[in-house]
Order: C-alpha cells, then sequence, then structure tokens
C-alpha cells in the first residue's frame, strides 16, 4: 500500500499517524428490490496496519452501521459485497 501525506483536512480529524479511507460496498435487499450502497469508513491508528486489518476492522464499523442505524432497518437484508483501499495517509510524510 503506498502512503501520502496526510492532507490538512484529514489532519485536522486525525490525532493518529496514519489515517486510512477504505469504502464498503454493501448488497442490500427490500422488499424484494436489490441495490448496491457504498459506506466510506475512515480508520485511524498510530501504527501501520495490513490489509487484513483494515479489510477487519471496516468490515466490524460497516456491521455497527447496520445494527444501529434507522437507515438499515427496513432491509431485508445487507451483505458486505466489497471492500476498496481508498487512500493511506502518514502523518509524518
Amino acid at each position: 500500500m503506498q502512503y501520502y501525506p496526510m492532507p490538512d483536512h484529514v489532519r485536522k480529524q486525525c490525532n493518529y499517524r496514519f489515517s486510512y479511507t477504505v469504502i464498503v460496498s454493501l448488497f442490500t435487499s427490500k422488499a424484494g428490490i436489490k441495490d448496491y450502497l457504498n459506506k466510506n469508513v475512515r480508520i485511524n491508528n498510530d501504527e501501520k496496519l495490513g490489509k487484513d486489518e483494515l479489510t477487519q476492522r471496516a468490515a466490524s464499523v460497516v456491521e455497527g452501521f447496520v445494527e444501529t442505524l434507522e437507515e438499515f432497518n427496513g432491509y431485508d437484508s445487507v451483505q458486505v459485497a466489497g471492500i476498496t483501499f481508498a487512500s493511506a495517509y502518514d502523518k509524518e510524510f
């Protein structure tokens, strides 16, 4: 994974050295209508994270969304369809 200097807007929101943006694609079903939703997840950490750890953390965050946000109450099913690593920032660049 290639790391980039942390932009100011991320730096203001992050007290950690590393910040990752992960896009989680969800396959949903509601009243027989199937659709895809994308959720952007930012994961921050003081140490570099590997792809497996990022995947686990992003899936856990989205699982929390599905269980707690009203947005997902009416769906018959919600499944993770894909995970994309969008960016990786290092505050010390």
